[in-house]
């Protein structure tokens, strides 16, 4: 029924679409209705709106020389630009012995650069370039803001990179294990982890195989795989029982996934058991609308899968991307967070993965939420952290 033209063709429309909208309309106006993308995801409590209206300006702004870009060519280019600024202040603030002002700063030209690949085409230049820069200026950041970095040990020698954050004055607290999605990576989770540690929870995010740091972009060999994501919830607990088993309670383990992340973490507990409760913010009980998705979040699907083409990525979707039947060994604390206005999966999709689970399952549904419900991510974050709190006391 689908061939590889069909997927092109898909692609190519959304991203001429994109162009003439931001070039008619203007990127702002897109991103606020939720039209191609969300400037609420973008707008972390790291950067204040105006600093994205600001951006958003730049890429609306009429080309100043015959060479320069203009429409969505220059989304990376207007990112990458704050990226600098704020860089350079985070540079200056260290070379001054201003820990607060070096740690903040690095941490938000992090998040904007990995705003600035996020809608960027692969082929551009621009996305290795503020992919390097989401991860360097991530990890300049984390030793100011407590935050240990980490390499987990994983099957074929490979070491997984990933962050652990304590709580202050706790001891031996539980810990959640935060998968990112098919776009997100370990350093955008940083928006949710203070929630979690300021309740008294430990915080871990990672990149897993195919996301962030192990993407096909940086020479990666090591591609996600639906059905063995589970031996990389299983690396981070291994990792914690025999490094950090003194610090947190590996009796009160949870796991935590948005997106794509979402439905790894609910397929995980088939194989492993040892977590206490799960959080699927957004994640697609199947992968099988593959077709349907957004374009550029198939894109995304295809190059963190490692294949080459869309049709090599919807014939593996088909054999493996099932995550309903998984679901039905859940017998622990489950809660799906969803929003009604998701474009990816729609409200009758995430009852029936509660359903397939059983009573344990419940679900929390924001009526004008968007994917990942960012548009009500302070009430949303808040609710979240607090049943994760509950379940594991």
């Amino acid at each position: 029924m689908y061939t590889e033209d069909y997927f092109e063709t898909r692609v190519r429309s959304f991203y001429a679409e994109v162009d003439k909208s931001f070039r008619t309309i203007g990127a702002e106006a897109c991103g606020s209705q939720d039209i191609y993308f969300r400037l609420s995801r973008v707008a972390t409590p790291t950067i204040e709106y105006s600093e994205i209206k600001r951006i958003c300006a730049d890429i609306d702004a009429p080309p100043t020389t015959p060479d320069d870009y203009s429409g969505h060519r220059r989304w990376p280019i207007a990112w990458g630009r704050a990226v600098k600024q704020y860089k350079a202040i985070a540079e200056t603030a260290e070379k001054n012995n201003k820990k607060v002002t070096a740690g903040s700063n690095f941490l938000r030209a992090s998040l904007l650069a990995h705003s600035g690949q996020m809608f960027c085409r692969p082929e551009w230049p621009e996305k290795l370039t503020l992919q390097d820069e989401r991860a360097s200026c991530y990890r300049k950041a984390a030793p100011y803001l407590g935050i240990e970095t980490l390499q987990v040990p994983y099957e074929g020698g490979y070491k997984l990179p990933a962050y652990l954050k304590m709580p202050v004055c706790a001891e031996r607290p539980p810990v959640v294990i935060m998968a990112p999605g098919a776009n997100s990576v370990k350093e955008e989770l940083h928006r949710w982890m203070p929630a979690f540690v300021e309740r008294g929870i430990a915080a871990m995010t990672f990149d897993g195989p195919g996301q962030g740091e192990l993407t096909p972009l940086q020479d990666s060999k090591l591609p996600m795989r639906y059905e063995e994501y589970h031996k990389v919830f299983t690396a981070m607990i291994d990792y914690l029982e025999q490094n950090a088993s003194d610090r947190v309670d590996m009796n009160r383990i949870a796991l935590w996934g948005q997106s794509m992340g979402g439905h790894l973490a609910t397929r995980a507990f088939v194989e492993e058991r040892r977590p206490k409760a799960i959080i699927n913010l957004g994640g697609l009980p199947t992968m099988f609308d593959y077709p349907f998705l957004p374009p550029d979040v198939m894109e995304e699907a295809r190059d963190l899968l490692g294949f080459k083409t869309y049709m090599e990525a919807w014939e593996y979707v088909q054999k493996h991307g099932d995550g309903l039947e998984p679901a039905k060994a859940i017998d622990i604390p489950y809660l799906v967070v969803h929003g009604s206005r998701d474009d990816i999966v729609d409200d009758s999709a995430m009852h029936e993965l509660v359903n397939a689970i059983g009573k344990t399952a419940e679900i929390v549904v924001y009526k004008d939420g968007n994917h990942g419900v960012f548009n009500w991510d302070f009430i949303m974050t808040d609710m979240m952290a607090d049943w994760l709190l509950e379940k594991l006391a």
